[in-house]
């Protein structure tokens, strides 16, 4: 029997720890604002869609918001509001990216079907492509010329972007991949998958250049760096940076104990990760330290996007976070890459997103 005392210690100390945990849920990063959007409910759903993928234009108000519920969402970031439910899909919507010039929205999912919208007319996909399988993961070129897309098969295609049409097949690792990038200059793509290895090709001649072991367990998510490195994050909880060029320069980051499911390069020395933890760590490069945790979602984050000064996360728990983050506070730690301009209107409170800054490259 346990003693009364004992009981009563008990109940208090972990009273204690789940109170300290909702404080820091709740809690509101430094230097940083965000605002919530709530997913709506569609069809025979009896609760809130969770979030999957989002993608923010470059240009433009335009956010895509896929999940559960079978639709596209998009959502007016100006209005603040929803004003689009696309119909299409007839599964689980995994991942939604809006060309880097804007003019097209690619959607795929676990029906095994790739959409391309037009941004100016979203009434109907422009064109559809069928794989054999799950489409977990797209990528778009920088040109917004090509897309690649990767899922329950051992095959990275890559496919016309005006038309959904299939131009390579290049080998994956294994068979169930959910990573997949172009590197900056278009040269490279690469993917990865649950055996923890990424392969990389030439994209011109279809040639595999690099192939290594960065993770012990699924790659979940893949971003190239402008300077060449790519880096990677996976359920082994690693945040890996590889040098392409040297292996025995690639590093990894301090651990969380946490599955990793995204990875977003913010500038050239500035990155943010999200996974199981519910969290957002923002990562300076340069000295390979965290310098921001982010905890307003109460669910697995699963999605990153970053554009027009934004950083957008989607997460489990339903809801979509938009942040603005403090330009003094990434000025601070990469000043060659960055220069803030400021609004000339006040900044709002943390309850409605402020104005961005725009982030400038020198």
């Amino acid at each position: 029997m346990i003693q009364r005392r004992t009981f009563l210690g008990v109940a208090t100390g972990a009273a204690l720890c789940l109170a300290t945990r909702d404080l820091a849920a709740k809690a509101v990063p430094r230097g940083w604002s965000s605002t919530e959007i709530r997913t709506q409910r569609h069809g025979k759903l009896k609760s809130r869609p969770v979030v999957t993928g989002v993608s923010l234009q470059d240009e433009g108000n335009l956010l895509a918001i896929v999940g559960d519920d079978h639709y596209v969402s998009l959502y007016d970031i100006q209005a603040e509001r929803f004003v689009d439910h696309l119909k299409g899909h007839t599964d689980w919507v995994r991942d939604a990216k809006f060309s880097p010039d804007s003019k097209m929205l690619f959607t795929c999912g676990n029906d095994q079907q790739l959409f391309g919208w037009k941004a100016d007319q979203l009434t109907s996909p422009e064109f559809k492509s069928k794989r054999k399988s799950a489409i977990i993961k797209l990528a778009v070129s920088n040109d917004s010329t090509k897309l690649a897309t990767v899922g329950f098969n051992p095959y990275l295609m890559i496919h016309d972007a005006t038309s959904g049409r299939e131009i390579q097949k290049l080998r994956c690792a294994c068979a169930d991949n959910h990573a997949v990038a172009f590197s900056a200059d278009n040269k490279l793509v690469a993917a990865g998958g649950r055996c923890g290895t990424i392969r990389v090709w030439d994209l011109e001649s279809t040639v595999l250049l690099h192939q290594f072991a960065a993770h012990r367990r699924r790659v979940r998510s893949l971003e190239f760096m402008k300077k060449g490195a790519l880096i990677s994050v996976g359920e082994d909880q690693i945040v890996k940076v590889n040098n392409l060029s040297d292996e025995s320069a690639s590093f990894a980051l301090p651990r969380h104990a946490a599955k990793l499911f995204a990875i977003k390069v913010v500038s050239e020395s500035i990155i943010a990760t999200a996974g199981s933890d519910n969290r957002i760590h923002v990562w300076n490069l340069d000295n390979q330290s965290e310098i921001n945790v982010l905890s307003r979602h109460t669910g697995t984050v699963t999605s990153l996007d970053v554009a027009q000064g934004l950083l957008v996360s989607g997460s489990f728990d339903t809801t979509v976070r938009i942040w603005t983050p403090d330009p003094n506070e990434l000025a601070e730690s990469e000043p060659v890459f960055i220069t803030p301009q400021f609004s000339s209107e006040p900044r709002e409170s943390a309850s409605r997103p402020a104005k961005p800054g725009v982030w400038t490259r020198r």
